[in-house]
């Protein structure tokens, strides 16, 4: 069951429709991911049967089948939406161990099969499967995050923001270090969607056009940011670690926006919890805390054999980000700017009667999250006017 968002009206008679909706996903078997686009009109579902459907909203408020096709030649494992920006598209990865971009294309008919056209496919290049994948859209310029099942996570663009063709690496790294075969854990991971970082962060030094995400492992997130080095090159350096959670992690999700004086993050537990972090970055002297960590750390990385992607000048985001000044990489880089951050958790929720949660997210803006697990509810969490999650909504079990 999924909740639909609210949007302009097409025709003034339209009935408006409020609340959760009820409609056939279609799917001859377990549907494995599900993802709304950004203006909240089309909902991408892949399933377990190698097949991907778009819902769109009509006129009515009510969700229709704008097409359905085989996507994978194995289980999709997850969907992510790029920024409305740039067109209708999203990307999938599938445990066929693929990554590929597909694009809305108006000149075809609904239901045809043909209403989605494959822009860009790629296999992993050590036969390892892709788990999780996260775009960054801003504005015109889009990079890409992906991991996979071994641990290794790499930085994408395009070459050409309106190919999509994600064939340029910035980065590649072992953030957790590299797993064998069946003894890695589950890692999920998670972009910041704002054009900057949270202004305390970029009072206290931060770049102001760093990338940042958040990837799980186990019962462990950690927190990376992306920035250029002294050599021009965009690069991942490690800003903290959130150690210690009291459950194995399922899925994570870092809120929108940057105007708050801190980040938060949220992460699904297995043992039926939704956990809140907030990760502080403070801009004043004498500030202490024992969650604190003070020196970017180097990452694990293996150049040789890590991705057969192409490794040229950057462009979009990341020529930006190539773009400070080398003065100030190396000011930053030779610890002269020494920029403290922490990290405490602030909630822990309790989901349904405490059964494992799988996936968590917050709304666009920031303010809510959703959260769903084996209690087979959506539940929606807002801060009250004392700054504490409670529950606000949620469907029945399905």
């Amino acid at each position: 069951m999924y909740q639909s968002d609210s949007s302009p009206n097409v025709a003034s008679h339209a009935p408006s429709r409020t609340g959760f909706q009820d409609f056939d996903h279609g799917a001859t078997d377990l549907v494995s991911a599900a993802e709304f686009n950004g203006p909240g009109t089309h909902l991408a579902v892949c399933s377990t049967d190698h097949s991907i459907r778009v819902f769109t909203q009509d006129y009515r408020h009510d969700w229709t089948l704008l097409d359905q096709w085989r996507g994978h030649d194995a289980e999709i494992l997850d969907v992510k939406w790029i920024g409305p920006s740039l067109g209708s598209a999203f990307g999938t990865i599938g445990d066929d161990a693929k990554v590929k971009v597909w694009r809305e294309d108006c000149s075809q008919g609904p239901q045809s099969g043909h209403r989605f056209r494959c822009i860009f496919s790629q296999s992993s290049a050590n036969h390892v499967s892709y788990v999780s994948l996260g775009f960054k859209t801003v504005r015109h310029e889009v990079c890409m995050a992906i991991v996979q099942s071994d641990g290794l996570l790499a930085l994408l663009e395009p070459s050409d923001p309106g190919t999509l063709n994600f064939s340029k690496e910035l980065d590649s790294a072992y953030p957790y270090g590299q797993y064998s075969r069946g003894s890695e854990p589950t890692f999920k991971l998670s972009l910041h969607q704002a054009a900057r970082p949270s202004y305390h962060a970029i009072s206290a030094g931060v770049d102001p056009k760093a990338i940042s995400l958040a990837l799980s492992a186990a019962s462990s997130i950690k927190i990376l940011r992306a920035t250029t080095t002294e050599d021009g090159d965009c690069k991942f350096y490690q800003v903290l670690e959130i150690e210690g959670v009291a459950s194995v992690i399922n899925d994570v999700s870092w809120a929108p926006g940057c105007i708050r004086s801190c980040d938060l993050i949220a992460a699904a537990c297995k043992d039926g919890r939704v956990r809140v972090f907030e990760v502080i970055t403070p801009h004043h002297a004498g500030f202490q805390s024992p969650n604190m960590s003070s020196d970017p750390r180097p990452l694990t990385r293996d150049r040789g054999n890590s991705s057969k992607l192409d490794r040229h000048a950057p462009s979009g985001i990341g020529a930006g980000l190539a773009g400070v000044s080398r003065a100030k990489a190396m000011h930053e880089s030779s610890g002269a700017t020494r920029i403290q951050q922490s990290w405490r958790e602030t909630a822990v929720l309790v989901h349904g009667r405490g059964m494992p949660v799988w996936r968590v997210r917050w709304t666009h803006d920031g303010s809510t999250i959703a959260s769903t697990g084996d209690c087979g509810k959506l539940q929606l969490w807002k801060q009250n006017l004392d700054g504490h999650f409670v529950e606000f909504a949620e469907t029945r079990s399905v």
